[in-house]
């Protein structure tokens, strides 16, 4: 999802909230100022309920909860309040009325306008959560995706998986994700060039 407006007037937690609920509106928060979400893509959001429903399934038996793009998340080192496409909580998270904190997979849908941020702020962000163990990015254009993975050290270790026979694993579970059921029934669309400076429309 991808950041279209800011607010230049600070506001406080319950501000915050209200604004949501009286303009219907999602927005990013992070240290008093909001930042307004435009929509993404039709594949974009089969490509975040697939995944969703897969990890659903998967960790059925298992003691924790899978949240879509409308849950909220918590990063209290820095105040920020945002919406992952797929957060996992379980026995280390916390659960409040209107957030969740310290999830252990969070998962974002790559989109054109907003790629740079996932790999780049929102990661570096996501990585002060002390309870996150994987960090999972999903590309709109073809079947790939990379896994950021917490190692004892404190480093991120990616691994990469393509293709539809793609097995994506979630090791502190044992489990695999299939990345047919992430792709399931999506149509695929090249990227859009990156013009050449000079060059004619």
């Amino acid at each position: 999802m991808s950041l279209a407006l800011q607010q230049s007037s600070y506001l406080s937690h319950e501000d915050y909230f209200l604004l949501e609920q009286q303009q219907d509106q999602r927005y990013e928060y992070l240290d008093g100022e909001v930042y307004a979400m435009a929509g993404g893509s039709e594949s974009h959001a089969l490509i975040g309920m697939n995944t969703g429903a897969a990890l659903v399934g998967l960790f059925r038996q298992r003691p924790c909860r899978v949240y879509g793009a409308d849950m909220k998340l918590h990063i209290d080192t820095l105040d920020k309040f945002c919406y992952p496409d797929i957060s996992l909580l379980c026995q280390a998270g916390r659960r409040n009325p209107r957030f969740i904190q310290g999830p252990s997979l969070l998962v974002e849908v790559l989109s054109d306008s907003t790629e740079s941020y996932d790999r780049g702020l929102k990661f570096e962000h996501y990585r002060l959560i002390p309870e996150l163990q994987l960090y999972l990015l999903l590309d709109q254009h073809r079947p790939h995706a990379e896994l950021f993975a917490r190692q004892d050290s404190g480093l991120w270790l990616l691994s990469e998986y393509s293709g539809l026979e793609a097995q994506v694993p979630l090791a502190p579970w044992g489990l695999q994700l299939a990345l047919a059921e992430v792709y399931r029934e999506v149509e695929f669309t090249p990227m859009r060039p990156v013009p050449l400076v000079g060059e004619d429309d």
